[in-house]
């Protein structure tokens, strides 16, 4: 036993003698070249901190998307947990209904990924932020498609080995054929067949994404120097500090989340476009919280249109 603990110990499990022999050689000679002391590493977060804090009191707009934001994000999170707790139900037996395997997977990962661009936001990562948007945006795209088509959920179901993944995305989502479809559905849904708004409300985080995304000098430039449009004002991308300029983020997210929500309609208890209903048990279909979050989120959105936050024309 004395040997076994001893050759733990050499290899770094169960002890600290690995990280101390890290510590007392490597992160020691940084030490030396000036590099940051944990103190110091601790008082750049207090910083961070204190610039988001002074955001949110600040701007008002910002911190209304900013709660905004956070409300669409535990919303999506309670739908995919209540479908985890029905499709996990003791009553279950057979095959799934494909809309609700496709709805687990899409509401996890949108509740995931707008947490984490908020958490970015608040950190200061406002280049990260705008990256995962696009992809963020993207998937409502598909989800609001799959909703209405079958045949589709049916598809995205099936995908489930990378190659079947990397085809579906090239037949559906590429060259923006999921974007003209997702545009289609919703002006034909608010009653202006023609209208673009659509595409002309996410045109900026589309282009932005685009171009952080793609590895280029232009997107290694803006990485280091910052989007023209964006006052970094003594700082650096590269460095990571909270601007106001990220309520743009959180704006196209809300509008689009806005679409998703007329795309729903009475989703996700019961039936919409070509889905039925995701629950299937008494608990979840009378559950109270759920009525209530959704009532929140209902009002929250409207509160944007309303005031003329969330579908408007802005450059950020």
């Amino acid at each position: 036993m004395k040997m076994l603990r001893k050759l733990l110990k050499t290899i770094g499990f169960g002890e600290r003698g690995l990280r101390e022999e890290f510590d007392g050689t490597i992160t020691k000679q940084l030490r030396r070249l000036g590099r940051p002391s944990k103190r110091r590493i601790a008082s750049a977060e207090r910083n961070r901190r204190k610039a988001f804090e002074r955001i949110m009191d600040s701007d008002p707009e910002f911190y209304i998307l900013h709660r905004s934001a956070a409300i669409s994000a535990t919303w999506l999170s309670a739908v995919a947990v209540a479908t985890v707790h029905d499709v996990g139900h003791s009553e279950n037996s057979g095959e799934l209904p494909s809309e609700q395997v496709a709805a687990l997977a899409f509401f996890s990962r949108l509740a995931n990924d707008l947490w984490a661009i908020i958490e970015l936001v608040e950190r200061g990562y406002d280049i990260q932020a705008r990256a995962l948007t696009r992809s963020f945006l993207e998937h409502v795209d598909v989800l609001i498609c799959c909703i209405h088509d079958k045949q589709l959920t049916e598809e995205f179901v099936n995908a489930i080995e990378p190659e079947q993944a990397n085809h579906f995305w090239h037949k559906y989502v590429s060259r923006n054929k999921i974007k003209k479809k997702v545009s289609e559905l919703i002006a034909a849904r608010i009653g202006l067949p023609e209208s673009d708004i659509v595409d002309a409300l996410r045109e900026s985080a589309e282009l932005a994404g685009s171009t952080i995304l793609h590895p280029s000098m232009m997107a290694g430039l803006i990485t280091a120097l910052g989007d023209a449009d964006v006052d970094y004002e003594d700082t650096y991308p590269i460095f990571p500090r909270p601007i106001d300029a990220s309520a743009g983020v959180f704006r196209v997210i809300l509008t689009h989340l806005f679409w998703l929500f007329l795309a729903m309609g009475p989703l996700p208890k019961f039936p919409s476009g070509e889905w039925g209903g995701l629950f299937r048990h008494d608990d979840l279909m009378d559950s109270e919280m759920l009525e209530k979050l959704k009532q929140v989120n209902t009002e929250m959105l409207g509160f944007l249109l309303n005031k003329q936050i969330m579908i408007t024309a802005r450059d950020d």
